[in-house]
């Protein structure tokens, strides 16, 4: 039994014992669809997943093998073709709730730890307005993830999942202020001198949301810093910043548009990118990035779906940067998926990127991409 097998089992134990004490209870009637509750207490619990099969054929070489991340395409010239199956994003989660309370705990997971390991993906703790755990970042917008085959999503699109500690606000039913402090693992071009990254303080986020029947409308910021220390003793601090505006509009009686910008300098944190570059004198400024999204989800039918996205990334890069570092990303992705019930799909993609390095070389890649997905959510 590994240690998230135990640490799962164990919280699940512990929360039956604590929740327990209280007499309250919810009778069988109340119960929502898919959802149990545990004998003589008032806490109610439901659980599900999905197992997920994608088969991936590269027409070009790319150094993501599992999933499209545009920046690892080579610019070098270099050629290769491959199929591969992978099972890696199959899915479990457990939802448990103490609705009298105000309490919920909630576990995610999926296999794209080390060597197909069960990984954490979202395990947080809410009551009320506050959370604390790990899930989305506050600032980006989770409702609008673009519903691509592929697992990574667009490559200059906000998309991170980050410990924090949240509060929501509602300031009107449809209508909410988000601030969080959250786990900060900014990196970027270190000098020359000896020396290691540190984030010595969280990343404080903010979102103001509305939401209404035509969609919602998102505008999120970041403050952050990163440090650099080196091995003589100073150091050189960075502060970072960035904004997110997002939303949805939806249309007919399934469709939708979603669309994201982002900006500002130090932005490439949010997906995994550096924060921080070398000015021509080797002092540290941080990396100004842009990111656009843009997508179109059409229902032709009751079971017939189709999704087209596409993302543009460009960083203002540094003098101080090799001409190898990245300059600019496109990614495309096109699907029609058959949906056989709620979350249980077959479909097809075909995905297209392009990466550009400061240099001014660039690289091509094409994958065609088949997923057959169940769905055993309660």
């Amino acid at each position: 039994m590994n240690k998230v097998t135990t640490f799962l089992l164990s919280s699940i134990l512990c929360t039956t014992i604590v929740f327990s004490q209280e007499q309250e209870s919810i009778t069988k009637t109340e119960l929502p669809s898919g959802w149990w509750q545990i004998p003589n207490s008032p806490v109610i619990f439901t659980f599900g997943g999905y197992v997920k099969t994608d088969m991936i054929h590269d027409f070009d070489a790319i150094g993501s093998p599992d999933f499209f991340d545009v920046s690892t395409i080579p610019t070098d010239g270099s050629k290769g073709e491959a199929t591969r199956f992978n099972v890696k994003e199959t899915r479990i989660k457990l939802d448990v709730k103490y609705p009298e309370k105000g309490l919920r705990a909630y576990f995610e997971g999926d296999f794209y730890g080390s060597g197909s390991s069960l990984r954490i993906r979202h395990a947080y703790v809410e009551y009320k307005g506050f959370l604390a755990g790990q899930t989305w970042s506050n600032f980006m917008d989770e409702n609008i993830i673009p519903s691509t085959l592929d697992f990574e999503k667009p490559a200059a699109y906000a998309f991170a999942r980050h410990g924090m500690i949240r509060y929501r606000h509602a300031i009107k039913d449809n209508m909410y202020l988000g601030i969080a402090l959250e786990e900060s693992n900014a990196t970027g071009q270190a000098p020359q001198d000896p020396g290691k990254f540190e984030n010595p303080l969280p990343d404080l986020t903010a979102r103001f949301r509305v939401t209404e029947k035509w969609g919602h409308v998102q505008l999120s910021a970041f403050l952050a810093s990163i440090r650099y220390r080196f091995d003589a003793g100073n150091k050189e601090d960075v502060t970072l910043y960035g904004a997110n505006l997002s939303g949805q509009f939806n249309l007919l009686k399934k469709d939708k548009i979603i669309y994201q910008a982002v900006y500002g300098p130090g932005i490439g944190r949010y997906r995994g990118g550096q924060s921080v570059a070398l000015d021509q004198n080797g002092n540290l400024e941080p990396l100004t990035d842009l990111g656009l999204t843009f997508g179109y989800e059409h229902y032709w039918n009751d079971k017939f779906s189709s999704l087209v996205v596409y993302n543009y990334g460009l960083v203002d890069n540094t003098d101080g940067q090799p001409g190898s570092a990245l300059e600019s990303t496109n990614y495309f992705a096109a699907n029609v998926i058959y949906n056989i019930m709620k979350g249980t799909f077959v479909g097809v993609e075909y995905l297209r990127g392009n990466r550009a390095d400061f240099n001014g070389a660039d690289g091509t890649a094409n994958r065609l991409q088949l997923s057959v997905r169940y769905s055993f959510n309660m």
